[in-house]
């Protein structure tokens, strides 16, 4: 006669060493991409003797930019979505990691009763009494699909992690940016307002020359049309200013036109003592968070081909129960009962239509896109900080010109004026090279306006420090084990 105890532990050892064979699907291997070693434009010396971190931001010699930097990390509202999104993925990889293990149920029940004998003596029986289970259940993960479920919901946790350090990044860059242009409005103000001064003492010159005999109506016409026209320019920038404003303000979690105050008043553009390395494209697999998070994608993805392909085999599944029972608590004897029950389940599909290799299909389609999402996300990132490189070489070779041409204009201005004054060169000489200046003063103050912003681009494409990218990670408890 078989022994039942026996044949438990022996099928117990089996299920156990099923459930410790190697889970099925393929095993994340990181691809190889064939990168060249250098990117193409040479990159440049941004500034002579200036250190390299991570977080070159830091390093700004304006305090009001550092104090928006520093209230943008705090409350800016795509950064908070972020880190939301990381605490529901840390969520849901708790709630996967918990219903792959052991499910305990327990259950309480209570009785009590009365009966009358139907004899003359008309006997009372009483009887009260009480019961207590604990169920519970296992499946076991033979075949690894388990063990690739939680594979998929930690890669998924860890993609919001980069996710929130990309969305960082791109938040500060934001900031810099409006900034650099806000303070590139003011600086265009101050100079159309300059123009304005001179181009009304040259309408006053040629006013006395009118009266004094030595003008003309046509010469006067003309001087106070460049007024008029330069005064038309003036709500355009005040324009920019106010928009500039608000898009801080949005950024840094405020309402539209909180900072007003603060941004109102002119400074000039921002400077930082240090910048990031730049490095070669091969970097950017690690310095670039949104990099790191299609990685993580395709991680996510080839685990859940291991998922699908686990519903291809049977299930096995191990429920007990354990009751406990006391009745008799009246007038009758109490009676203790115990009932233990312990059983195993083979659940496996005969016949599906071909559902579940549809959905292996799918799966392994869905890690080919993520794959190309990858390497795309890759070539976008390294067009970036090229485009970025020529962007900066192209604004230093145009404001170099434009101070040159500045210098030009400005002495063929002071000519004509003291030609005009003196009777021997007609009032249109003065007009062409007053707007001439103008025009070149505004370009000027444009490309240093585009020579900062073009240095953001440069520093926010080449990414954060891998400190720095894994630093937040960190904070939440997190080991980072890819790349």
């Amino acid at each position: 006669m078989n022994n039942p105890h026996i044949s438990a532990v022996s099928g117990l050892a089996l299920l156990l060493a099923l459930a410790g064979c190697q889970s099925v699907g393929p095993d994340y291997t990181a691809p190889s991409f064939d990168l060249v070693g250098a990117y193409t434009p040479e990159i440049p010396v941004i500034a002579v003797n200036q250190n390299q971190q991570g977080r070159w931001w830091e390093s700004t010699t304006d305090p009001v930019l550092n104090g928006l930097i520093n209230e943008g990390v705090d409350n800016n509202i795509d950064l908070q979505i972020a880190i939301s999104r990381i605490r529901a993925a840390a969520a849901t990889a708790r709630g996967v990691a918990g219903a792959n293990g052991p499910q305990v149920g327990a259950s309480m029940d209570g009785s009590a009763s009365r009966s009358t004998s139907s004899r003359a003596s008309g006997d009372q029986v009483s009887d009260i009494g009480y019961g207590a289970g604990i169920d519970f259940s296992w499946t076991a993960d033979i075949w690894g699909g388990q063990t690739r479920e939680e594979e998929v919901a930690e890669a998924d946790y860890l993609q919001q992690v980069y996710l929130r350090e990309d969305v960082y990044r791109t938040m500060i860059a934001d900031i810099i940016t409006n900034y650099i242009e806000l303070r590139g409005a003011q600086r265009r103000l101050a100079l159309l307002q300059d123009s304005l001064d001179l181009q009304r003492q040259t309408s006053n010159i040629v006013q006395v020359r009118l009266q004094t005999g030595l003008g003309s109506e046509l010469d006067l016409s003309r001087a106070r049309a460049e007024v008029a026209d330069l005064e038309a320019t003036v709500p355009v920038l005040q324009t920019t200013i106010d928009r500039s404003i608000n898009a801080i303000s949005i950024l840094v979690g405020a309402q539209p036109g909180t900072h007003r105050d603060l941004l109102l008043d002119a400074s000039p553009l921002p400077e930082f003592q240090s910048s990031p390395p730049i490095g070669i494209p091969a970097d950017l697999l690690r310095r670039r968070p949104d990099v790191r998070a299609a990685e993580l994608a395709l991680i996510s993805a080839t685990s859940q081909i291991g998922v699908e392909t686990a519903t291809l085999y049977p299930e096995l599944s191990l429920d007990g129960s354990l009751a406990l029972g006391v009745t008799g608590y009246g007038t009758g004897p109490i009676v203790r009962t115990a009932m233990a029950a312990i059983g195993a389940l083979i659940d496996a599909t005969l016949y599906d239509g071909g559902e579940r290799r549809a959905n292996i299909t799918v799966a392994e389609e869905e890690a080919e896109q993520a794959f190309l999402t990858y390497r795309q996300t890759l070539l976008n990132a390294i067009e970036e900080v090229e485009s970025a490189i020529y962007g900066y070489v192209g604004a230093v070779a145009q404001r170099d010109s434009l101070i040159a041409s500045v210098q030009y204009h400005r002495e063929a201005f002071e000519q004509s004026r003291v030609r005009y004054v003196q009777g021997l060169s007609d009032f249109l000489d003065v007009l062409d090279s007053q707007r001439s200046l103008t025009t070149s003063l505004q370009s000027l103050a444009d490309s240093e306006t585009d020579l900062e912003l073009e240095t953001i681009n440069l520093y926010s494409a080449a990414g954060l420090s891998v400190e720095d990218v894994e630093r937040y990670a960190s904070e939440a408890g997190v080991a980072l084990v890819n790349g």
